[in-house]
């Protein structure tokens, strides 16, 4: 069966993180939430807590962004093991304007050290499958906003007439249906007419979000690993 329409996840999929963002970055909401904790400290931090928000995110049906992750970790500094108990920081909400001024540094950081497609052969890939039928990229956006990832994409590499849905412009996450749903009302806005949704062929690295959730929505289900070849092969036999 030719799929009538391609959903596609982004991270471990399409991209893999330029290895110099993230450290730079938390090193960035460090400074201006937690100066004084050892920068490794509140690395490790970062990363347990956005492991943590992205089990959250899979569990609920919604996103969990910037700020509740930021938050969360705040939160896991204010109970650390005994060892690191001179490491305490105690959080307090964020103001909005601290928040936004936040976002901006982290995008600007994100465009100078943007991801990168885990194959050079993904791109091409992508725009030429969109040439024949619609492909819309379906993804759960956490730290990094749909409106901010339409830039990265772009600078990744990856142009064309692809379609986007983003757990926190519609509000629902993988693994909910309903962001499947906002996926295959986009791809038949785009074909012009219906496609039912087993024609949909959703394709993504992760078992819970991407294969379960695309069937539970009715689609047909690829799941990859993310080295990039695993991508390649099944973009070439979607062709």
């Amino acid at each position: 069966m030719r799929a009538e329409a391609i959903s596609l996840d982004i991270w471990g999929t399409l991209l893999r993180s330029d290895p110099d963002f993230k450290p730079a970055r938390n090193e960035m909401l460090r400074h201006a939430l937690a100066a004084d904790v050892d920068p490794d400290f509140f690395d490790e931090a970062m990363r347990t807590m956005d492991r943590e928000a992205d089990e959250i995110c899979m569990a609920r049906g919604t996103d969990v962004g910037f700020d509740e992750r930021v938050q969360l970790t705040l939160a896991h500094l204010a109970r650390p093991a005994a060892e690191h108990a001179d490491q305490v920081v105690h959080p307090a909400d964020i103001r909005e304007d601290v928040v936004r001024e936040l976002m901006e540094q982290q995008a600007q950081m994100a465009r100078e050290h943007h991801p990168i497609a885990l194959d050079d052969r993904i791109p091409a890939l992508v725009a030429e499958l969109a040439e024949t039928r619609p492909v819309i990229l379906t993804s759960n956006t956490g730290m990094l906003p749909g409106v901010l990832m339409r830039d990265l994409l772009a600078l990744a590499g990856f142009t064309g007439n692809l379609g986007m849905v983003f757990s926190n412009e519609v509000g629902w996450a993988k693994p909910d249906r309903r962001i499947f749903e906002k996926t295959l009302t986009l791809a038949e806005a785009t074909n012009g007419e219906r496609i039912a949704s087993s024609c949909v062929v959703h394709v993504g690295d992760n078992p819970l979000a991407d294969e379960q959730g695309a069937r539970d929505a009715g689609m047909t289900a690829v799941l990859v690993v993310p080295d990039g070849k695993s991508t390649v092969d099944a973009l070439e036999a979607l062709r």
